[in-house]
């Protein structure tokens, strides 16, 4: 998906419809920055709003991810394409997502083991001692959380008993006992628990 070719789709269809970008900005409730950045290439639109943006625009959703008006009959062939592409991208956004959770996981676990060890080791003042295990946990309170979101919001488990897939609650992913990207969870379909991988 060529994000600088959709950027000026996006703009020639914004001018065509003699709208500025704080016109077009103010109809999708965004700042005006994040229609600058779709012009440039920068960034897509998120999802929520392509349609919306399309239907300003007069273009189709297809129209709009090819970066250029298309032709009716070549129209079905075009959108196979990009609802792939669109799946790749997601698919990539996830594993990316899931390597800086790995990244942050071992910063908690290094600012733990660090805290711990200067304290233990290297500091005599039970003050001092204090305030440095109290900065790596305020650290692992602070980071915890988008680590969790994370692992909740990129792709899905799927039960391994009646292979239904779903999007775990936030608290029933973080009260899951988990091995990796695998959890022992109760499944909403089957009400069985079971130990249930996660599908990218």
């Amino acid at each position: 998906m060529d994000q600088i070719k959709i950027g000026k789709f996006i703009g020639e269809q914004r001018k065509m419809h003699n709208l500025t970008q704080s016109e077009l900005s103010e109809k999708l409730g965004i700042t005006d920055r994040a229609i600058s950045k779709w012009e440039r290439g920068i960034c897509l639109p998120d999802a929520g709003l392509m349609l919306d943006l399309c239907k300003i625009l007069e273009i189709s959703v297809n129209e709009l991810l090819s970066g250029e008006k298309i032709p009716i009959e070549t129209n079905t062939e075009i959108m196979e394409k990009n609802l792939i592409e669109m799946a790749a991208l997601n698919e990539r956004t996830s594993k990316m997502l899931i390597h800086t959770e790995y990244v942050l996981i071992a910063l908690m676990v290094f600012t733990v083991v660090a805290g711990c060890l200067i304290s233990s080791y290297l500091v005599t003042e039970n003050w001092i001692r204090g305030i440095i295990l109290g900065i790596s946990f305020l650290i692992v309170l602070l980071v915890a959380p988008f680590c969790w979101r994370i692992e909740t919001k990129t792709g899905y488990y799927q039960c391994s008993k009646c292979g239904h897939k779903y999007v775990p609650s936030y608290k029933a992913s973080v009260w899951a006992p988990h091995m990796g990207l695998t959890k022992y969870m109760k499944c909403p379909e089957c009400g069985k628990k079971n130990w249930q991988k996660k599908v990218l």
